[in-house]
């Protein structure tokens, strides 16, 4: 078994990791094997936040990540420590991020902003290919007189809401802004929320909405389900693409244990957990990345900022 040296670590705190393990792992045969393992050895401290799920059931999602991670325990040849509800609040991410308690963190990118200090951004585990790199999409419909984002004052905007849809918000705030054309809550009719792409796109498709603010992985994928989508809605505004979601581990967090865990995601396809976490979660697979990959969401929430910044400061009349 591998050791890990956990900073701060007392006999206490590693009863309390005998008693997580087992409370996650289950009844299993291999369990007392697992439960002396973790004594004497330190355990990989894992953290995983709660804003990477949005449709999905919550048990069936802690069910398949469970099922990972003890795939990765035997895969990395160590005992990884994660709590026993699995996923934790954006809260209790920080908290633990500001106290000094995880080694590895899966968040997305306005969670991360606000540790940003406290965590090593040279290795980013995201989504691999393309879909790693999402983009937002302010659709409307071909034909329906909105030709551009000032079009859409006083109309019916609806906006995907999901765990990349993060910096939404952030991002429609800066194009409005460019347009001089205030908050969104002054400029539009009325704004509203839909959990599944659907929801969003066919309303205006259907003209029952004006405009609609969803991922362009989404808005492809309904495309090629139904093509007729793709040749009567139009773009009238694009995001760079922004790595949203991912893992990163703490600041001076080194050894094999990292190189390890890096490794065993990428390859995250090879092995059945992995496939049934891919699918529950729809990605195709987990890549490693530089720094630079966050650039363009924080430069999105950084410039978001200076507009909350400067629009509290406005005169009101």
């Amino acid at each position: 078994m591998q050791k890990i040296r956990l900073e701060g670590e007392t006999r206490g705190d590693t009863s309390s990791r005998r008693r997580a393990l087992a409370l996650m792992l289950g009844a299993g045969g291999w369990l007392p094997g697992a439960l002396a393992a973790a004594d004497r050895a330190a355990l990989l401290r894992l953290a995983i936040s709660e804003s990477l799920i949005s449709d999905v059931n919550l048990n069936d999602a802690r069910a398949a990540m469970t099922i990972w991670i003890k795939r990765m325990m035997v895969d990395l040849n160590m005992v990884i420590d994660v709590s026993p509800a699995v996923f934790d609040t954006t809260e209790e991410i920080l908290h633990r991020a500001r106290t000094g308690r995880f080694d590895v963190v899966a968040l997305n990118v306005v969670e991360y902003r606000q540790v940003a200090s406290l965590l090593d951004p040279s290795e980013i585990v995201s989504e691999e290919g393309a879909a790693g790199m999402d983009r937002y999409v302010l659709l409307v419909k071909r034909g329906g007189g909105i030709e551009r984002v000032g079009d859409l004052r006083g109309r019916k905007l609806i906006v995907l809401k999901g765990p990349k849809m993060c910096v939404a918000d952030a991002w429609l705030s800066t194009i409005l802004d460019e347009g001089h054309f205030g908050g969104s809550e002054q400029f539009f009719g009325t704004v509203t929320t839909q959990t599944k792409a659907s929801r969003v796109v066919l309303p205006v498709f259907f003209g029952q909405a004006d405009a609609c603010l969803t991922s362009k992985r989404g808005f492809d994928m309904m495309s090629e389900l139904n093509p007729q989508v793709a040749r009567n809605l139009t773009a009238i505004a694009s995001s760079s693409p922004m790595v949203l979601c991912f893992y990163v581990f703490r600041k001076n967090y080194r050894g094999l244990s990292r190189e390890s865990f890096a490794k065993v995601t990428s390859d995250l396809r090879t092995s059945a957990a992995g496939r049934q976490l891919a699918t529950l979660f729809q990605f195709d697979g987990l890549t490693v990345r530089d720094a630079g990959c966050l650039a363009p969401a924080l430069a999105v929430l950084e410039m978001a900022e200076r507009v909350r910044g400067k629009s509290a400061g406005s005169p009101t009349g």
